[in-house]
């Protein structure tokens, strides 16, 4: 489904009980929405509806070109909460979701019910120079070729393309779709990004979820999330690298299910 907004269109997709819990998923830079395809069976079992968007410049959303900021990405959840008259979710959020996340439970608190969020940073501390090095490239070349391997890399082990090649290639050619203005407005939301200051704000309940591999956004930035929110919860995955959801989606599913159930019965 498209929804129209002031710069474009964005695609989201909304399924499950009409009457059900609804969980609002947002993706990683250079996904889509079908990030969480191994989330989906175990959350529609268990009885809840799932929203998920795709970002600008990702998936069938359209990009306006120039610098993003995260808090223009979390304006453009509440568009579509507001359309879908939607008053408030369960929000799960990873790595640039996850950004997303934090800025919407401490700014609009009234339209997030809990949050997860994975593999993320309160403000961008990692590698700067290798983001600002692909940002470069990305932008002389016109094309996100010259990145993937390497991203791809630091998103899995070995093992998922050993394990499972049908999905990594599909993961792959996701990342190589993504919108090169998508991608650059994106990156400068990330580089630029800093919510560490406003999360003494966040009374949702909050789980935080890192990947003890994960070289983009290590334990330690998901720890120091978790200091920072009242009451908040740790989890970290042993051998999960970036996107720990697709290679431990077994181990991050259990996570996931046990904490929605205990935030959606009475």
């Amino acid at each position: 489904m498209l929804a129209r907004t002031s710069f474009g269109l964005l695609h989201y997709d909304l399924v499950g009980p009409e009457d059900a819990p609804i969980v609002c998923m947002l993706h990683s830079l250079t996904s889509d929405s079908g990030m969480w395809t191994d989330q989906l069976p175990a959350l529609l079992s268990s009885g809840f509806q799932i929203l998920r968007l795709d970002m600008r410049g990702h998936g069938g959303s359209q990009a306006p070109i120039g610098a993003y900021r995260i808090e223009d990405l979390a304006a453009d959840v509440i568009v579509i909460l507001d359309r879908l008259e939607i008053d408030s979710v369960h929000l799960v959020g990873l790595s640039i979701g996850g950004m997303i996340g934090q800025a919407l439970a401490a700014d609009r608190p009234d339209r997030i019910k809990s949050l997860v969020a994975c593999a993320t940073t309160s403000k961008w501390t990692g590698d700067t120079d290798m983001m600002r090095g692909r940002l470069a490239l990305v932008e002389a070349s016109g094309s996100l070729d010259g990145i993937v391997d390497d991203a791809m890399q630091q998103r899995y082990s070995p093992a998922v393309r050993e394990q499972r090649p049908s999905r990594w290639l599909a993961l792959r050619d996701t990342f190589l779709g993504t919108s090169i203005h998508g991608y650059i407005g994106c990156m400068h939301a990330v580089l630029e990004h800093d919510v560490s200051n406003r999360l003494d704000k966040v009374r949702a309940p909050t789980l935080v979820v890192s990947g003890s591999q994960d070289p983009v956004t290590p334990p330690a930035a998901g720890r120091a999330i978790a200091e920072s929110v009242d009451g908040a919860v740790y989890e970290e995955i042993a051998g999960g690298r970036h996107l720990l959801n697709v290679e431990f989606a077994e181990r991050f599913n259990r996570l996931l299910l046990e904490w929605l159930s205990h935030r959606t019965t009475s």
